[in-house]
């Protein structure tokens, strides 16, 4: 998953999760979930097996690669990926990156509604560079009642101060607090990944 910054084989996976055991034992009050975000493929698999995906807390996907396809085949790929049991939230759904690169040809209504019918979040990633999803896309979110997750998109702690320009992204977007997931309990959290079981595999 994710090549691009190292990627993680099922065997890594295991490992880090070993890791994260450990370290919750020793923390009173924090609860570590363990994730992944795991890339889309060509045609809409991704890119982890499945064990390791039933096996993880949350799952986040996320298009990396081939981004040049047209709106259609495009669409078809996310939602495809969406519809996997597993899978939590989609992130960075346009893929844009501000005076960089335009965002990838995608019906995002279509990917918001496909969001709504399966119960996946949808990201506002807080990174400046990307802000995505746009504020007129995080209103359109709101009005069909789909779950926001706002996420910093950090590689080190220096990019959680990202996490301001995220709320702001989402408050142009008239997103509330109880539309965001980071905003919940963690008894509430647990009880959002547990409709998980009321899928249809």
């Amino acid at each position: 998953a994710l090549a691009m910054v190292g990627g993680i084989t099922p065997e890594k996976a295991e490992d880090q999760w070993k890791e994260i055991d450990l370290v919750q034992e020793r923390l009173d009050g924090i609860t570590i979930f363990k994730s992944l975000e795991v890339d889309i493929l060509r045609d809409g698999s991704l890119d982890m097996t499945d064990e390791v995906l039933e096996a993880l807390d949350l799952v986040i996907i996320s298009v990396h690669s081939l981004m040049d396809m047209d709106e259609t085949t495009m669409t078809d790929r996310v939602i495809r990926a969406m519809q996997h049991p597993s899978v939590d939230i989609i992130a960075h759904p346009t893929g844009r990156l501000l005076g960089r690169r335009e965002p990838f040809q995608l019906d995002t209504d279509e990917v918001l509604r496909a969001a709504l019918d399966l119960d996946v979040a949808v990201e506002i990633n807080a990174n400046p560079n990307r802000l995505d999803l746009n504020d007129v896309q995080a209103r359109r979110a709101k009005e069909l009642g789909v779950k926001i997750t706002i996420n910093t998109d950090a590689h080190s702690t220096q990019g959680l101060d990202h996490m301001s320009y995220g709320v702001d992204q989402a408050r142009r977007g008239w997103i509330e607090r109880d539309d965001v997931l980071n905003t919940m309990t963690v008894d509430r959290f647990h009880r959002w990944l547990g409709r998980r079981e009321k899928r249809p595999a």
